[in-house]
């Protein structure tokens, strides 16, 4: 018993410190000095934005994708949530970013409490993507409140199931730093894509091998009246293809 729990102590102390490596805290730090933290450590990483009703009607006419002399490259649209939800701003946000600069792709919002494949069907019916658009995104943030971790894990790899099967494409998985880790991570979720959020003054998120960082949530666009979400692609320009469908 005693060699047991010197054998946790041990795996617990290796952890933490891998963990902090990952996640060595920096002072408090401005929303600037947080963007030119991130600039600085992924010169080379493509900027991009998430948006979804809750930002408003956009002013495309005068929407300028551009901070701090960086272009933004991507966008990601929320098309649905959960079973039945559509997002009201979807149509008219899928349309705007189609006539600008920038890789579009379209993200669901799952509800953890609600049918898998009806979710993915709901996503399907309403995200008509194609050749050229980014990869489907998964957005996975909540416990659900009346099934267990694993029932929670089976209905989201069923929900990846369907969606792969539809588009040809592996989805991408977005979530919090800490959730991917607690929940998701050795349970076969690893063989995706990740875009994981944290916006604390870190060096990086603590998730390994991510595709794309949400390092704040307070970002501001000349022609979106509310904050939006910003986020890095770390691999940059050359290897965004690398999320897009294939034809």
């Amino acid at each position: 018993m005693l060699g047991t729990v010197v054998l946790v102590y041990r795996f617990r102390n290796q952890l933490e410190r891998q963990l902090g490596d990952f996640t060595r805290p920096m002072p408090p730090m401005t929303e600037q000095l947080k963007l030119e933290h991130v600039f600085r450590n992924f010169p080379e990483g493509s900027l991009g934005l998430d948006v979804s009703e809750y930002q408003g009607k956009i002013n495309f006419a005068g929407l300028q994708l551009q901070l701090d002399n960086r272009r933004m490259e991507f966008v990601f649209i929320r098309a649905t949530m959960g079973d039945d939800g559509v997002d009201r701003r979807y149509l008219q946000n899928w349309d705007g970013f189609g006539n600008m600069p920038v890789k579009r792709g379209a993200y669901h919002y799952y509800r953890p409490n609600e049918n898998s494949s009806k979710q993915a069907q709901n996503f399907i019916k309403t995200a008509k993507l194609k050749h050229g658009d980014l990869i489907p995104v998964l957005d996975i943030e909540k416990h659900s409140t009346i099934q267990p971790r694993e029932k929670l894990r089976e209905g989201l790899k069923n929900w990846l199931r369907i969606v792969e099967e539809h588009y040809g494409v592996k989805p991408m998985i977005y979530t919090g730093d800490r959730f991917f880790w607690d929940v998701l991570h050795g349970h076969g979720f690893d063989q995706y894509p990740i875009w994981v959020a944290n916006y604390n003054p870190i060096m990086e998120p603590e998730t390994q091998d991510w595709e794309i960082w949400q390092f704040s949530e307070k970002g501001s666009l000349p022609g979106i009246g509310e904050r939006i979400d910003l986020n890095i692609f770390r691999n940059g320009s050359e290897y965004l293809q690398s999320l897009v469908i294939p034809g």
